[in-house]
């Protein structure tokens, strides 16, 4: 922000989508909606109905009915519906196309629409397509990261340790999954973990301990891809860490563990289970441990060319570190590794948002 303007910033606050992780980002949005700093900034709503009709709102609550586990967008809103993001001499706005009139100007995104259609750069294209300022990833480094099987590659060639795995396409003959099957029960043996390539909240993820869950396994994440993983099970430690770009450079918070009361750390584990998993923040590591965590973290950040802020997950193993992957729009719920990594590391939430903003607005 620049000296001497003491004019409130309008944040949009883009959330909901088409994506099975809608739930999470209206989640999200009312966490961030009500985290920022109102002396400094307006927060605006823009939400996206799982049918996709753009919503706009300027009160979260106006909105978005919540409680308990239940988040949905309003029915019957009395608000501006079927709306547009256009650009008119340099100004950002909010159009309705029911009422043909802007409504209200705005200086910058931030896109918190976890899974497809958000979090996988097609927002991002639209954003820049329109030059609209907004925090985080650009298109190159979301659908990288979005990508389970490309961020893998990716960050095996620049030597970056990553788990076993095996690629299933929907138009793979029966004979050419049967090959890939056999060959991770061969190499790495049950348990293994099947998985969607492009989805995120761990929907469709199965761990599977025999053939006949692996061919219920593979059919279930089909239903989310048409691309899915079969992945090394790595007995060890989960542990998150958190990567920020401030104006001194790319930061890693203090990492955090965490163990799962269910199977795996899976949706019902993250959203709906108050106990789904033990947290350890931060984690009780060696200085080398630490220092290895947080070093890598940035380097997976720079190799695949992130911005603003991304979440890195690892399985630790007898002291052996393996990226397991990369979130870009990582969650901001009340119970999300995000934001608590930073508070532990001394950034609080409030913190948080004003330096992803002040990141695009300088």
């Amino acid at each position: 922000m620049k000296a001497g303007n003491t004019q409130k910033k309008k944040v949009l606050i883009i959330c909901g989508g088409q994506s099975v992780e809608h739930e999470v980002s209206l989640r999200s949005a009312y966490f961030v909606y009500h985290n920022l700093d109102f002396c400094k900034y307006t927060p605006l709503l823009l939400a996206i109905s799982k049918k996709g009709q753009w919503i706009f709102g300027r009160r979260f609550d106006d909105l978005v009915y919540h409680r308990g586990n239940a988040w949905k967008i309003k029915s019957n809103l009395k608000t501006y519906s079927y709306v547009v993001l256009i650009k008119d001499k340099d100004k950002n706005y909010v159009y309705s196309l029911k009422q043909k009139k802007k409504i209200v100007s705005f200086d910058i995104v931030f896109p918190i629409i976890h899974g497809s259609y958000g979090e996988d750069g097609r927002l991002q294209g639209y954003l820049d397509m329109l030059n609209i300022p907004y925090i985080g990833c650009s298109v190159l480094s979301s659908a990288l990261c979005m990508d389970k099987e490309m961020t893998k590659r990716l960050l095996s060639y620049h030597k970056v340790p990553v788990g076993g795995f095996r690629v299933l396409y929907k138009s793979d003959t029966n004979e050419e999954k049967d090959k890939k099957v056999k060959d991770m029960v061969m190499i790495y043996k049950f348990p293994l973990f099947i998985k969607p390539a492009r989805s995120g909240s761990s929907v469709g993820v199965s761990k599977v301990y025999n053939l006949e869950e692996m061919k219920k396994g593979i059919t279930s994440a089909f239903k989310y891809d048409d691309k899915v993983l079969i992945e090394e099970y790595i007995e060890g430690d989960e542990i998150e860490c958190s990567v920020l770009e401030t104006e001194k450079g790319v930061i890693a918070s203090l990492p955090g563990k965490l163990k799962p009361t269910h199977s795996f750390y899976d949706y019902e584990a993250k959203y709906l289970d108050p106990d789904g998993a033990e947290f350890e923040i931060p984690a009780k590591l060696s200085a080398n441990t630490l220092e290895k965590i947080q070093s890598l973290s940035i380097k997976v950040f720079e190799v695949l060319e992130c911005s603003g802020m991304a979440r890195v997950d690892f399985f630790l193993r007898k002291n052996k570190v393996y990226i397991n992957e990369v979130n870009t729009i990582p969650g901001f719920t009340d119970i999300s590794m995000y934001p608590k990594l930073w508070q532990v590391s001394g950034i609080s939430y409030k913190k948080l948002l004003d330096i992803l903003i002040k990141n695009i607005i300088r």
